[in-house]
């Protein structure tokens, strides 16, 4: 049965705190149960909905038909870290890393279903750095990624946007598709951070010339101007390509008080930011938005401004 066009819906799940990153890791357990515990407390309209476990040939959509078979052998072997980079790994990391892309997967059907129009996956680890062969930054699948391609293999739709606005640049998704032109990739970061790459002067390569876009905020800057560089340049751009679908890669970590951030935004940043993205979405996509945790690493400023951020997606 189809829901009215307004449902959001809500995903989180205690598996997820099974991925164990050792003690003092920023991306912890601890703090993605707080942003867990603040998710229960929304109101009745925001639909809690279940996730599932991908197949391998599904992450395969996006990674090197090889690649799961590493981070498997990798948990398999007790490594504490991902051979291909910096990404703590426990005895459950791959099971985990699977059921966070299954839920991405879940919410993309359930959204082309008509079943919610809008969806945040709360999942862990992070996707946004995992490159096709490369797991990095405490990514092991890059589940919008994964999403995207899925979206085109499944269903008709044809170009699709992904927004990333960790304070960290989306390098993993952006090489991924870098000469694709039928997938928009942005990303809005603080300037030369990790991981180095981002700059606003590449836009892509071969036929994806035009669909890679990059704004490095300086340090120390706030949402003002976070808000006005949409306005500016982002928001043109993305409504000239008419995206088909929007993927939402949600860091929180450009959130004032993060740990390991130099930019200052305000819950309301997020919030604003949002509504430009839903409105971008009501005009080309019919509304349609999957959005997905990224990072976030304060657990209190995390669950805060996520909270703001799912408001808004109503």
């Amino acid at each position: 049965m189809k829901t009215e066009p307004s449902t959001i819906g809500v995903h989180y799940d205690a598996c997820y705190e099974r991925h164990d990153t050792g003690p003092g890791h920023p991306e912890s357990a601890v703090r993605y149960r707080t942003l867990r515990e603040a998710l229960t407390r929304l109101p009745p309209e925001f639909i809690r909905f279940a996730g599932r476990k991908a197949t391998v040939e599904e992450v395969q959509l996006a990674h090197a038909v090889y690649y799961p078979d590493v981070v498997y052998r990798d948990v398999l072997e007790l490594a504490d870290r991902l051979r291909t980079g910096d990404t703590a790994i426990s005895a459950e990391s791959y099971d985990v890393a699977l059921e966070a892309t299954g839920a991405v997967l879940a919410a993309v059907d359930a959204v082309m279903r008509g079943e919610m129009t809008r969806a945040f996956c709360a999942v862990r680890p992070p996707g946004h750095h995992a490159t096709a062969e490369l797991g990095m930054g405490f990514c092991i699948f890059n589940h919008v990624a994964i999403a995207a391609n899925y979206l085109r293999k499944n269903y008709d739709v044809k170009r699709i946007a992904i927004i990333d606005w960790d304070v960290h640049h989306g390098n993993g998704t952006e090489a991924i598709f870098d000469e694709d032109p039928d997938v928009f990739s942005f990303s809005l970061h603080e300037q030369g951070g990790y991981p180095h790459t981002g700059a606003a002067d590449y836009h892509g390569s071969g036929a994806g010339v035009g669909t890679t876009l990059n704004i490095p905020l300086p340090r120390g800057s706030g949402g003002d101007l976070a808000i006005a560089k949409w306005d500016e340049a982002a928001g043109p751009a993305l409504d000239e390509f008419g995206p088909e679908f929007v993927l939402i890669s949600a860091g929180f970590d450009a959130r004032k008080d993060e740990p390991i951030s130099g930019l200052r935004w305000e819950d309301e940043t997020f919030a604003t930011l949002t509504r430009r993205v839903v409105a971008l979405a009501e005009k080309h996509a019919a509304g349609r938005i999957v959005s997905v945790l990224e990072g976030g690493y304060n657990p209190d400023g995390l669950a805060s401004a996520a909270l703001a951020h799912v408001h808004a997606l109503k």
